[in-house]
């Protein structure tokens, strides 16, 4: 949540906020002096003298919770800060009114601090995960980090297979079972640099003289500010939920940690039971029932498109019998009730691969309103240029399409005008040829 421009004037030049989060990030509640607060409708912001509130930063979202007086309560549903420097609450009145100078009680919601905590350092865990799993030494990574899952953005340009996800999630759980420390602490760039080496991921925009590494024994260590566990195995567990291109050289991966990983996995499995008792099949085997029943789909779809195809020529020799001739032309215009466009358009070339006088114009409605037609060469000679009808299929269609004078297609979601719009075409047609 963006603080106001007055806001940030307002506080902009208040002491440096005293990081109570970084003594100990475990810290659930604390006492503290407001030194800054300022209501700018909808919220109240207040600035302490110190806070135990994460700001939003590094990726993860800022802490909520309450700010209790001896007078007054407020919400706090957000935390932002100003230049590195002042920590803003940004809060909901409950009772009474906060003053500058109050003594105050600050309460984290500590379940959502402590889910995030878990999805930061998981996050650190997956990627170096991926880096080793990928074999890149250096791959650079923007980070989110919620309170249900988190997700991390590489610039790696190569797929990503199925098999190296399993590898990734398998290491990540490794890691973290094997009960490794967290340890966080503060060192000069340059000399954290000489140690770390490309595993701190440094850019141009990583941030000069004292810096805050986060190092997890013998796997990975990083530059970061967000709040960690102090061990893995209070992550608890890893569950990649998804990955996918975000753009070019971009890929995406979005986890679960925790108790949000044990619940997505939870719901996978009453998804697979639900499955297995639809199938009539034991959880054990229900790959190979669904592998079963996908073959035997597909042999069906081939033996309808077969069935269409043979179908197909009876109702072409169908419409040609109730043609409308004009000289040695055939006018045809007709809605196929229950049709897929598929299957008009292979009507279509049913009729005009052997019917050269063959003016052919069908309609049908599924989600919406599907034109087809199509003129024959010897119709083509006459002068009929089946495109010209477009434009006006189009307007009545509330659609869009084009074509030549061999082909046209129009698509519209009026499909009760269908009829309309064949009536229009046959009727211009004639026009076309009597003139």
């Amino acid at each position: 949540m963006e603080l106001p421009e007055e806001i940030i004037k307002e506080f902009n030049n208040l002491p440096e906020t005293h990081k109570i989060y970084y003594d100990d990030a475990y810290i659930r509640s604390f006492e503290s002096e407001v030194i800054g607060i300022k209501r700018v409708e909808p919220y109240t912001y207040v600035v302490l003298k110190g806070t135990a509130f994460y700001p939003e930063g590094g990726g993860q979202e800022g802490d909520r919770g309450f700010i209790k007086s001896s007078s007054a309560k407020l919400e706090v549903i957000d935390t932002q800060m100003i230049d590195e420097r002042v920590i803003v609450h940004i809060c909901k009145e409950l009772e009474g009114k906060l003053l500058e100078g109050d003594r105050i009680r600050g309460e984290i919601d500590w379940n959502l601090r402590y889910s995030r905590m878990r999805h930061h350092t998981g996050s650190h865990v997956v990627f170096a995960s991926l880096r080793e799993i990928l074999g890149v030494k250096l791959i650079y990574m923007g980070v989110y980090v919620g309170d249900k899952w988190g997700r991390i953005d590489i610039n790696y340009d190569e797929p990503i297979t199925d098999e190296q996800i399993l590898e990734i999630e398998n290491l990540a759980n490794r890691i973290i079972l094997e009960n490794r420390p967290v340890k966080i602490f503060f060192m000069d760039r340059q000399e954290a640099e000489k140690t770390y080496g490309d595993k701190l991921g440094v850019t141009e925009v990583t941030p000069t003289g004292i810096v805050r590494v986060v190092e997890i024994e013998d796997f990975d260590v990083a530059l970061c500010s967000g709040t960690h566990v102090r061990s893995t195995i209070e992550v608890g567990l890893i569950k990649i939920l998804e990955r996918f291109k975000l753009a070019k050289g971009i890929q995406r991966i979005k986890f679960a940690a925790g108790l949000s990983a044990y619940e997505k996995i939870h719901d996978l499995i009453a998804k697979l039971h639900y499955l297995a008792r639809l199938l009539n099949s034991s959880l054990v085997d229900v790959d190979m029932k669904v592998s079963s029943l996908l073959r035997k789909k597909k042999e069906l779809e081939n033996r309808i498109s077969k069935l269409k195809k043979r179908f197909s020529k009876y109702e072409a020799k169908e419409l040609l019998e109730k043609a409308i001739r004009v000289d040695d032309l055939m006018i045809i215009t007709s809605e196929i009730m229950d049709a897929e466009p598929s299957y008009i358009q292979l009507l279509l070339r049913n009729i005009l691969s052997s019917h050269p006088n063959a003016i052919v114009v069908l309609g049908t409605k599924t989600d919406k309103a599907y034109i087809f037609g199509g003129a024959g060469e010897n119709a083509i000679n006459r002068g009929i240029k089946i495109n010209e009808l477009v434009g006006e299929l189009k307007s009545i269609l509330e659609g869009k399409g084009g074509g030549s004078p061999r082909r046209i297609q129009v698509v519209g979601v009026r499909k009760d005008k269908l009829q309309e719009a064949l009536r229009f075409v046959e009727k211009r047609i004639r026009e076309s040829l009597s003139s």
